[in-house]
């Protein structure tokens, strides 16, 4: 985020106000006890992971690739286009001493729908705020952005227009083979759904 001016901060202020009122939707530790906290969220929040994915043994460990690491998702809550859930993600590096790494990968907001997905972010790249990253996940689409403490901060939407079609896309096959989904060009993908390409036809992800 570049600097602003007091004019600037005031437009930032009430920038989004209009729209609803995002929810939390994700929150994502990253951890080397892989296991033992899945375990151990499984027994205090009662709730077994819906997904998991164990990649085969030395894949490259990439921290932005879900693809390349052991991770699971333990869903609590869903109403969509929301879904609260908290996923466990195996870093290989992260250190064991309480109060270094291990904790906090980043966390996700979701927005009601792709139109005000893309109209936060037209808004926040008029004032220079810019998403160092942006994919197409496969159940949704995600622009991640660091706020200014370097934390990752993860806006997203619903690739899909029913709830059916969405836990569907988790069975998949398209999924089991790249959980992680495909990069994208966020002007590219703005452009595609102003100018009327359907949901359906903008998130498809190539087999």
């Amino acid at each position: 985020m570049t600097s602003i001016d007091a004019a600037a901060r005031d437009k930032l202020a009430n920038l989004n106000a209009d729209l609803t009122p995002v929810r939390i939707s994700e929150i994502v530790l990253k951890t080397s006890r892989f296991e033992e906290l899945k375990l151990w969220y499984q027994g205090v929040l009662g709730v077994a992971p819906f997904y998991e994915h164990n990649p085969a043994a030395g894949t490259s460990g990439g921290q932005e690739r879900a693809t390349d690491i052991r991770l699971c998702f333990i869903r609590l809550h869903l109403d969509h286009p929301y879904a609260q859930m908290l996923a466990i993600f195996e870093i290989p590096g992260t250190r064991d001493a309480p109060g270094s790494d291990p904790g906090l990968h980043h966390m996700q907001f979701r927005n009601a729908s792709m139109q005000e997905l893309f109209t936060r972010y037209e808004r926040l790249k008029a004032l220079g705020i810019l998403p160092h990253r942006t994919a197409n996940h496969g159940p949704g689409t995600s622009f991640y952005y660091r706020d200014p403490d370097q934390n990752v901060v993860e806006l997203s939407a619903n690739n899909f227009a029913t709830v059916e079609e969405y836990k569907a896309y988790f069975t998949s096959e398209s999924y089991k083979r790249n959980p992680s989904g495909i990069e994208i060009d966020a002007d590219d993908y703005v452009a595609r759904f102003r100018s009327g390409t359907p949901l359906a036809e903008l998130v498809r992800i190539p087999a």
